[in-house]
């Protein structure tokens, strides 16, 4: 199934990058599995990787230079709500059983990968724009006085991307608008 692709694990863990290395090369035959300790090595490699593995804080500091050709993976320690769409996960603290059963899913999911557009159609256009001014920062009252809608419009807005994505926090919903590039981790305010 992967005899032909090549995966990229940055971990600055090495027990767990080379664990998952391990993992992959023993239930699932890639043609390739590297593993880098830090993003920059990665980077420096220039090499393509059609699977990316990674933490979600690189994946955040580094979202702007991730390549398009990629398919994401967040590696975390435990379930955590996170944005649906083209990123997937894969959590640690379990079993070996466990985890090759994850990373099945993933890789079947990945042998038939989503494009952009179809996870990006999932909202309406001013549904991404009500996310783009939430992800921002941006209150009810300032969301509608900007788009020239009611508060109630706003809410109701919200409350349909809520029910669609799945993601009740603000913080969920700025990590979705990044990971599908409504907004870039470059427009958000600095503190």
């Amino acid at each position: 199934m992967l005899s032909k692709q090549n995966i990229a694990i940055i971990s600055g863990d090495f027990l767990s990058g080379y664990g998952l290395k391990s993992l992959l090369c023993e239930y699932f035959n890639p043609a390739e599995v590297s593993v880098f300790a830090t993003f920059s090595e990665y980077h420096a490699r220039r090499s393509v990787y059609q699977l990316l593995a990674l933490s979600a804080v690189d994946y955040l500091a580094h979202a702007d230079h991730l390549s398009d050709k990629s398919t994401i993976v967040i590696v975390a320690a435990a379930p955590q709500p996170a944005p649906q769409g083209l990123v997937s996960r894969l959590y640690t603290l379990c079993s070996e059983q466990k985890t090759v059963e994850q990373l099945q899913s993933i890789l079947t999911n990945f042998a038939t990968p989503q494009s952009a557009e179809v996870a990006r159609n999932e909202l309406s256009e001013r549904e991404r724009e009500v996310l783009t001014k939430v992800a921002l920062g941006a209150i009810n009252k300032e969301i509608a006085d900007s788009l020239n809608i009611s508060l109630n419009t706003v809410i109701t807005h919200r409350k349909n991307i809520t029910a669609k994505l799945g993601i009740k926090t603000i913080s969920g919903l700025t990590v979705y608008a990044i990971i599908n590039g409504i907004i870039s981790s470059k427009d958000l305010p600095t503190q």
